[in-house]
């Protein structure tokens, strides 16, 4: 099955990217930089900077990757949970409601309110309906949600 992202998450993804692009070209020049002025056997900055570029040019073969790969999906309005949807949700006995949207593992970021479909609540509120209570468990324990409301 392909990976599948949201449209906004390709956005986020491919700034991600060109981001990445640019930082790549910096770290060739402070390589070449470093070169010039080290012992290759014990130079702490040319191993430091050869690593960042090394971090840099995997993270973006594995965007690159994911492109090629990748099933943009949009979400529909709907009755039940789908990819893509943003969920409100009510932990029992709480009275604060936190929204997620449900999206694919490389878009996922919590600080974004974007949650995998691969993680114990995105999985857990795959097909709920408005009103379901559901039961994630998760390392930290079983947690009660009620669906409050689904958005495309």
């Amino acid at each position: 099955m392909k990976p599948q992202m949201t449209a906004a998450g390709h956005e986020r993804l491919t700034h991600r990217l060109t981001t990445l692009k640019r930082a790549r070209t910096d770290a060739r020049e402070r390589i070449r930089v470093a070169r010039k002025f080290c012992d290759f056997r014990e130079d702490v900055t040319y191993t430091e900077e050869v690593r960042d570029y090394e971090r840099l040019e995997a993270e973006i073969l594995e965007l690159e990757h994911l492109f090629n790969e990748a099933e943009i999906v949009e979400s529909d309005h709907s009755d039940v949970v789908t990819f893509g949807n943003r969920v409100v949700v009510r932990e029992l006995h709480q009275k604060e409601l936190e929204s997620y949207r449900i999206v694919g593992e490389a878009e996922a970021d919590i600080d974004q309110g974007t949650i995998s479909i691969t993680s114990p609540i995105g999985r857990t509120l795959l097909g709920a309906k408005v009103g379901q209570l559901i039961k994630v468990t998760s390392p930290a324990g079983v947690i009660e949600l009620e669906v409050l409301h689904i958005e495309p």
